[in-house]
């Protein structure tokens, strides 16, 4: 049985980071879409990645599946409490995040929800109050969110630090927020990501 939400170390190596880096960095840049420029969200088929099985060794891990949508992430503004679940494919799977690059010696971190998130009407279907004790430590790295009080309807599962060429992984149908790396001194930070889906 597969985790919900897991990391592993060194899913990658220190070169194919770099490779995957210098590939990125010749791609036309894309903004997320949205009304906020939050990030560069370049997609690109996963096929034509520097880093030739690296769908190989996901599926060694995660099974069977196929990709809906692989990018570079690179953000420079934290993003909120969302869901990964609506992307035009038919059984979403699991998201995987590659952290790439950051700032050395600052900390970042993806938090990972026990709420789900797979209903275009999930703020309103939030349990009123999940009885989650946050720490301090939890809710500076929380400090974003906006509105606040929808922390007080949710509740961490995983709070996983980004580590270069780590992976980082969890099913689609979970609500999940950056940190505020904002507040850590940190500027942007960039990750190999892709979602997965189970289609036919």
């Amino acid at each position: 049985m597969i985790d919900k939400s897991f990391s592993i170390d060194n899913f990658i190596t220190p070169e194919e980071i770099e490779k995957l880096l210098v590939f990125y960095k010749k791609l036309p840049k894309t903004v997320n879409s949205g009304d906020t420029k939050q990030a560069y969200t370049t997609g690109f088929p996963i096929e034509i990645a520097p880093v030739k099985d690296l769908i190989s060794r996901l599926k060694k891990v995660l099974g069977e599946f196929n990709v809906t949508v692989s990018m570079f992430l690179e953000a420079f503004d934290p993003w909120n409490v969302h869901t990964d679940f609506f992307k035009d494919d038919h059984k979403p799977y699991y998201a995987v995040l590659i952290p790439l690059e950051f700032q050395k010696n600052l900390l970042t971190h993806t938090v990972v929800f026990n709420e789900l998130g797979t209903d275009k009407e999930w703020k309103k279907k939030l349990n009123a109050n999940s009885n989650y004790n946050y720490t301090s430590a939890e809710l500076q790295l929380l400090s974003h969110i906006e509105p606040q009080d929808v922390l007080s309807k949710l509740s961490i599962y995983k709070s996983i630090p980004w580590k270069k060429g780590g992976l980082i992984a969890w099913r689609r149908d979970l609500l999940h927020s950056s940190d505020n790396f904002l507040e850590e001194g940190m500027e942007q930070k960039t990750a190999l990501v892709m979602f997965l889906n189970k289609d036919d």
